[in-house]
């Protein structure tokens, strides 16, 4: 595991006990699976991720654990826990790299590129400038979470919204370009909210660029749209 993980996460999470517990966590994932690094470098922790995947239809028909943990309780709220973990991590190495590929500013830079687009640092600046804004997404949207992330059994979802419809929307945000693991996160978002829907569920997507296996698999999934962004940064002289 990353040493700088550790600050990165407590700028991530709501609170202390979060931390502390996706921290453990994490470790005890890496106990079972190996260098969680190295398993990134090699597919993203995807294996990882689908071994800890445990839905709403493997719990009614009480399929065994798949993952290598030992579980006492309920699995399917307890994988959720620690796939919300790694998905976690994941994040993490993505902003890590999105960091290093950015070029150094010079101060011989020309003073034209000040006003080309730029990305959010941190996913919660991208929630909060959203949350202002909804409705730029798509006419008609609503938030729906009382104004905080809401927890699912996978995860916590960015924004919980509602369309002109009543529909359920479900958005996730990424501060980086997003990948194929970001889709499986927000389709498991989406499923379970879908356990409690009377409609097909809705989601979107919101990250600056896409990769290509991102865009393939959010293809076959015609409820989910890929929404990109950027902002200009505007200075005002006093």
């Amino acid at each position: 595991m990353d040493p700088r993980y550790s600050e990165w996460l407590k700028r991530a999470v709501p609170s202390e006990v979060t931390w502390r517990t996706k921290l453990s966590e994490l470790r005890r994932i890496e106990n079972e699976y190996g260098d969680l690094d190295e398993l990134f470098d090699d597919d993203e922790l995807q294996s990882v991720v689908e071994s800890l995947t445990y839905g709403a239809e493997d719990e009614r028909l009480d399929r065994p654990n798949p993952s290598k943990l030992i579980i006492e309780g309920n699995v399917r709220n307890n994988l959720a826990s620690y796939k919300s973990a790694v998905l976690k991590y994941v994040r993490f190495r993505q902003d890590v790299e999105s960091e290093a590929a950015r070029p150094a500013i010079s101060d011989a830079r020309d003073p034209l590129d000040d006003a080309r687009p730029e990305t959010f640092s941190l996913e919660r600046d991208l929630q909060t400038a959203l949350r202002n804004s909804i409705s730029q997404l798509e006419s008609g949207l609503r938030i729906i979470d009382g104004g905080g992330e809401k927890s699912v059994p996978s995860g916590r979802i960015d924004i919980l919204a509602a369309d002109r419809n009543d529909v359920p929307v479900v958005i996730e945000l990424k501060a980086v370009t997003a990948r194929r693991d970001a889709i499986a996160q927000i389709l498991a978002y989406m499923g379970d909210i879908q356990e409690n829907s009377q409609s097909a569920v809705r989601g979107f997507l919101v990250a600056p660029e896409f990769d290509e296996k991102s865009q393939s698999a959010a293809r076959m999934v015609p409820t989910l749209t890929l929404v990109s962004y950027s902002y200009n940064f505007l200075f005002h002289h006093h």
